[in-house]
């Protein structure tokens, strides 16, 4: 997948919300961070599919009866996550309703990375069925759909601004805050809503397994299966959730007096185009060059991409010293502890700097028992640490 998800803390201000394997709000989220908790699980469900993989970053939470049943019908898990994040944020923002809703200078930019396999997969099982259209129902294209997320938080919160889905796999709700950002530059939204949601089944989790990118080694110890930079790492470990965060024009924010977590000083987005699965990492160079540009404070802490697959973490790492050279920032993965939550990875991890940098400190990277040779030199955290 590519590495191309570089965000730094431009004129925009935000506020988050989550639902991620390692806890179901910021309070959660915060204290797993410190402690460097996995969030990784055995799973049934993969075992019982026939998965050589049978781990996953699953979210512990009961959503029944968490959203209006007129509206959860419409939705699928991503959109669910979404949903939840999105209530925590518009209320961590001190957003009244107001000041949001049915106003066109509010927007809604959120996706998810492969929308709904599960519910693709139902609904052509139902066709099949001797019931055919009448066992699909009316409410499957919704929970189906790309743009689902978008779509289904829209309504609920009354959006009247811009409102639409991106889908770029492990960049995608990366994309969408850079595209908020984007949006509030050009004058024409004062705050968007920006991130996204995915959901965590076998109908998804086999078409990675099958490619031969999910780690298959730790099933007996899943907590030590996400192992980024370890010389003993096999894959990544897939994982669900939501995010979002309230990017908003920093006047507007300080005219109404909100908390400022950061303030988003650049944005850069690029393609590797050399392989499919295999990126070079020249993309990742231009894209932190292209986020740094006209930045003239120090970088003190990357997030890396680090999904802890064998070629794409070194890649990655290389990337990064082309980038900095002798200076390199700490950096730490926190898909150790999460997993990788594909469409949700860039606005989780975007709130886990921001919980870093609000509470002053350092996530480590667990599960380095041996280091990888090819990461020795790098500064990497795998202890908690001052920021």
């Amino acid at each position: 997948m590519r590495i191309t998800e570089v965000l730094n803390e431009t004129c925009s201000d935000y506020w988050p919300g989550i639902v991620s394997s390692i806890g179901n709000n910021q309070q959660e989220v915060l204290a797993s961070l410190r402690e460097g908790r996995s969030g990784i699980t055995f799973s049934q469900e993969l075992k019982d599919a026939g998965m050589r993989s049978q781990v996953w970053g699953n979210v512990k939470l009961d959503t029944t009866g968490l959203i209006d049943r007129k509206v959860v019908r419409f939705m699928s898990d991503a959109s669910i996550y979404a949903y939840l994040s999105m209530e925590q944020a518009v209320a961590d923002a001190g957003l009244a309703p107001e000041v949001y809703q049915n106003n066109p200078r509010v927007g809604l930019i959120a996706g998810s990375g492969g929308g709904s396999p599960k519910f693709q997969v139902f609904g052509a099982d139902a066709m099949r069925s001797p019931r055919g259209l009448k066992a699909v129902g009316p409410y499957v294209v919704t929970k189906a759909m790309a743009s689902g997320v978008s779509a289904c938080l829209a309504t609920p919160f009354k959006i009247y601004g811009v409102n639409y889905s991106i889908s770029s796999a492990c960049a995608t709700s990366a994309h969408c805050i850079g595209n908020a950002v984007e949006q509030i530059q050009l004058g024409k939204q004062d705050i968007v809503f920006a991130g996204g949601g995915e959901e965590l089944c076998w109908e998804m989790a086999c078409e990675f397994d099958a490619m031969g990118a999910l780690s298959t080694k730790y099933n007996d110890t899943p907590e030590k299966a996400s192992r980024t930079y370890d010389a003993h790492r096999d894959g990544f470990v897939i994982a669900g959730g939501g995010g979002m965060v309230v990017v908003e024009e920093l006047e507007h924010a300080l005219a109404r007096g909100a908390h400022i977590y950061a303030e988003i000083v650049g944005y850069g987005a690029t393609s590797d185009g050399a392989d499919m699965v295999a990126p070079s990492g020249e993309g990742a160079v231009r894209c932190m060059q292209m986020a740094m540009h006209g930045v003239d404070t120090p970088i003190d802490y990357l997030n890396s991409h680090g999904t802890s697959t064998p070629v794409g973490d070194v890649k990655e790492l290389g990337a990064i010293r082309e980038v900095f050279g002798d200076n390199s920032p700490a950096i730490s993965a926190t898909k150790a502890m999460t997993g990788h939550s594909l469409g949700a990875a860039g606005v989780q991890e975007a709130i886990y700097s921001l919980l870093m940098l609000e509470h002053g400190f350092i996530a480590p990277s667990i599960n380095i028992e041996e280091l990888d040779e090819q990461a020795c030199g790098s500064e990497h955290r795998d202890r908690n640490d001052r920021a």
